[in-house]
């Protein structure tokens, strides 16, 4: 009876066929119900001495050996330096590029890559350290950094430059993906070699210049082992691709941290042949590049980067000053109102008859076939899967051709490697994509309609001259030289309405100044 009254519950799902009862005993190695059913289906073991009945056995289990996992994505140290790697390879690429497609001189690419030494060599003076000492992550400097005596250039959070010293650790300031452009251009500045930052933008907007799928291009090892947030950073590229502004402002920022990091200035543009070709761009007279030389010299502009101003505007940088200041110039020599006389030749007896209609109308008709390409994939980031069920055949493959450049290769699968996918046909119809022959073709033809000889009678008029504050300000004529000349800085209409008005304002301010001195 002892036993009796040792009751168990039986597992979930199990009762006694004859009562129902969930609980049972043990007795003489046979299981019984509580209402003393013998429950059929139990094993019976042998059963020894009377103390060890109604033990089942000791349970031995073979312990699994443990399996070494190694992670895929690398983390902490060794994914910055992979990260480096990529944009390291990024660069060399494009360096490849202009070297061998552009015609660059082979001396640029040592001197990106010394560019580029100074750049992480806060970095890799700590990597090395940390490699020595097996620990983690501890960023100290090696070497003292130089500035020049006399002046405080102390780095601040909010300061524009970047202070690359190793002694700021892991707040060490990993390069972004456009410094790779600007570096490309100040290799280019250092060898006095005429590269506008324009035609490097020009070159990445239609993918003939490595930039949009930096992270797609990269060997499928490194994709895999490169962190998320790292990746992410070189597939915005292909995503959100690049913005002119943006550009120009890391170059200043690039500029100015080299002078704070090493005292290094940069040369001053090579702006003639510069001018030049944006003329050539633009289809502007000759007299313009010439006014514009000696606007520059009556003004005292000098084309370097302002590395001691401590307030920076756009119009500082002097790649915009120079655009700018080629269409005051234009304006200068032929008014964009027709019946208003040039500012320096108001008798019409020296400068041609510039026909801003005929400009506009060449310009339109040869002009590209904008906005296709970018209005879709506007259309396809906000598209619904209903509005995708809609989708044509060729706008379809479209679609997915967008997909495929957003996302990439996240993943490899072994089974895929037989179904390869179609490589997508990298689009050439930006408005970037203009062939050097194509636009000197469209020069010639443009200005033998627009320049026309004066038939001014010689005298004297009142002359104005217009200048435009915001967009909203601008006539029709105007409208459109201010969009072709910020198409061809890589800039929008607005940025470069207020570059072209500052500079007019400090040309005010210079006439005021000059006639209080006379």
């Amino acid at each position: 009876m002892e036993d009796r009254r040792e009751l168990r519950r039986m597992p979930r799902g199990e009762r006694c066929p004859e009562c129902g009862s969930q609980k049972w005993y043990l007795q003489d190695g046979l299981r019984f119900c509580a209402r003393g059913h013998q429950i059929e289906g139990f094993i019976q073991f042998d059963v020894g001495d009377e103390e060890d009945a109604g033990k089942m056995g000791a349970v031995a289990r073979r312990e699994k050996e443990k399996r070494e996992v190694e992670k895929r994505q690398l983390t902490g140290q060794e994914g910055r330096s992979l990260f480096l790697e990529a944009v390291q390879l990024l660069l060399r690429k494009q360096v490849s590029f202009l070297i061998r497609s552009k015609g660059h001189r082979e001396e640029l690419e040592t001197v990106v890559r010394d560019l580029w030494d100074l750049r992480i060599r806060g970095y890799t003076s700590n990597s090395t350290e940390t490699n020595l000492a097996n620990t983690e992550l501890e960023m100290f400097s090696s070497q003292s950094t130089r500035t020049e005596e006399g002046t405080n250039l102390s780095w601040h959070s909010r300061s524009r430059a970047q202070n690359w010293d190793p002694e700021r650790g892991t707040d060490w300031p990993m390069p972004r993906m456009t410094e790779t452009i600007v570096l490309c251009y100040l290799g280019c500045l250092l060898l006095r070699i005429p590269t506008r930052l324009a035609d490097l933008y020009a070159w990445v907007s239609n993918s003939s210049m490595p930039y949009l799928r930096a992270f797609q291009e990269l060997p499928r090892e490194i994709q895999e082992r490169m962190p998320s947030s790292y990746a992410n950073v070189m597939k915005l590229c292909s995503r959100s691709g690049l913005n002119g502004e943006d550009l120009y402002r890391t170059v200043i920022d690039t500029v100015l941290s080299y002078r704070l990091n090493y005292g290094m200035t940069f040369p001053e543009l090579n702006y003639v042949p510069m001018a030049v070709q944006y003329a050539k761009h633009l289809c502007l007279p000759v007299e313009a590049i010439a006014v514009a030389r000696r606007l520059a010299s009556a003004l005292d502009l000098m084309f370097y980067f302002p590395v001691s101003k401590a307030k920076i505007y756009f119009l500082d940088n002097p790649e915009i000053q120079l655009i700018s200041l080629l269409v005051v110039a234009t304006k200068m020599c032929f008014p964009l109102d027709p019946s208003q006389p040039s500012l320096l030749d108001p008798a019409g007896c020296c400068l041609p008859q510039f026909n801003w209609a005929s400009w506009k109308t060449g310009f339109s008709s040869d002009g590209p076939k904008s906005g296709k390409e970018t209005q879709e994939q506007v259309e396809f980031e906000h598209i619904t899967p209903n509005q995708v069920t809609k989708l044509s055949d060729e706008k379809f493959d479209a679609y997915v051709a967008h997909l495929s450049e957003s996302i990439g290769h996240g993943s490899y699968n072994e089974i895929a490697q037989f179904f390869p996918a179609e490589t997508v046909a990298i689009s050439s119809s930006s408005q970037f994509s203009t062939p050097e022959e194509k636009i000197e073709g469209r020069a010639r033809r443009i200005l033998a309609q627009a320049v026309k000889p004066n038939d001014m009678d010689g005298r004297r008029r009142e002359v104005t001259y217009e200048a435009f504050r915001t967009v909203e300000d601008i006539s029709d004529i105007s409208y459109a030289f201010y969009k072709e000349a910020g198409n061809a800085a890589g800039l929008s209409t607005s940025t470069m309405t207020r570059a072209i008005y500052m500079l007019e304002q400090r040309i005010v301010s210079w006439q005021k100044k000059h006639r209080e001195e006379i």
